[in-house]
């Protein structure tokens, strides 16, 4: 019995051995599975909106195709889904061109919002264009933050025109009566919101030449005085009587004043670089308790519609906290304000200029 029990005794010793290795081989596996479903998931999904993509192309469709990651995807998610996309496509008869070859054109924009990735494929041929959206839910280990913050942005139209604005808003003197202030290049345009007559105030063309102006106005002040801004001086004037007071340099210009002379609002730009993707971005007060929060455009050119999103800026980078909320054209400016910011905006379709309040606030 006690040669037997000695011969089982290394065998019992090899059989923990190995049966410890087998588990922790089996943990291994298993704390990578969550990735490969991930990246499995990821490119059965890119494979599946290939398909819808394809069902509205003729077949041996040459295409030039393009992915632009508006999201928190990783450039390997990215590369992956690209290619899952492309060779589903190609088995499907469309074929993968170079720009400028073939009439079609294929953009793949990878965006997301707090509960799932939204992909949407823009397929423009010649002057016309049609877009394919899909929806890929989240995997449990998704980019957003532990408990992320449900931010919501919405939008009010208060005013639109065939202006270039710099920036408009609406002002009041606290008894009544109330004025909509249009700051252009050369000028700011004051209409009686009570009467509705409108009068221009020439500015002195203090400002330097530039192809792209900017200006902005300082809102929130009660009372029939408003300050504005151009690119080289700050001004006030009265929309009562519709006439300009001191003019005086800004800040770094020559001979500049302190800031303390006016009452200004500046729009400030978070540090570090943007979002993969995005544009212009503006500071924004914080939200839900939040910190380091501001709101950033698509990086689109001025032929294409545009977006806002509310991003927050985190260790490891800015992390989206809304959806986007879409324009109907090219965003060409945001400002700051003490009631809610501010965004100028050309419509593409009507050509003109449009004014949008923002209310950014805590839900879905």
């Amino acid at each position: 019995m006690f040669r037997e029990a000695g011969r089982s005794a290394p065998m019992m010793a090899a059989d923990r051995s190995n049966l410890s290795r087998r588990a922790i081989l089996f943990l291994l596996v298993s704390m990578g599975l969550p990735s490969l479903s991930h990246a499995a998931n990821l490119e059965d999904s890119a494979k599946e909106f290939a398909r819808k993509i394809a069902m509205t192309l003729p077949a041996g469709e040459n295409a030039a195709i393009q992915i632009r990651n508006r999201s928190s995807l990783h450039a390997d998610e990215v590369s992956r889904i690209d290619q899952a996309v492309r060779a589903e496509l190609q088995d499907r008869g469309i074929h993968s061109v170079d720009p400028g070859v073939a009439p079609t054109s294929l953009i793949v924009t990878l965006s997301e919002n707090w509960k799932e990735y939204v992909w949407t494929g823009e397929i423009r041929q010649g002057e016309t264009s049609r877009a394919v959206l899909f929806e890929v839910p989240r995997a449990g280990e998704n980019h957003f933050v532990t408990n992320a913050m449900h931010i919501t942005v919405r939008s009010e139209k208060f005013w639109d025109g065939p202006q270039r604005v710099l920036d408009a808003a609406e002002a009041s003197n606290g008894n009544g009566k109330s004025w909509l202030v249009l700051l252009l290049p050369l000028s700011l345009s004051i209409q009686d919101l009570q009467t509705g007559v409108t009068g221009n105030l020439e500015i002195a063309p203090a400002q330097t030449n530039t192809r792209d102006p900017w200006g902005q106005l300082a809102t929130g002040q009660i009372g029939s005085m408003i300050w504005f801004e151009t690119s080289s001086q700050v001004c006030k004037a009265d929309l009562e009587t519709r006439t300009l007071g001191e003019c005086l340099p800004k800040p770094g210009a020559a001979e500049g004043t302190t800031p303390s002379r006016f009452p200004f609002l500046v729009d400030v730009v978070p540090a570090g670089p943007p979002p993969p993707g995005k544009g212009i971005e503006l500071s924004i007060a914080p939200v839900c308790g939040g910190t380091g929060q501001f709101l950033a455009s698509s990086a689109r050119d001025y032929t294409q519609t545009d977006s806002l999103q509310v991003f927050q800026t985190e260790p490891s980078g800015p992390v989206a906290m809304s959806g986007e909320l879409d324009f109907p054209g090219p965003i060409v400016a945001l400002h700051t304000s003490l009631e809610a910011p501010r965004a100028i905006v050309r419509n593409l379709t009507t050509g003109n200029y449009e004014a949008y309040n923002l209310a950014i606030s805590c839900g879905q």
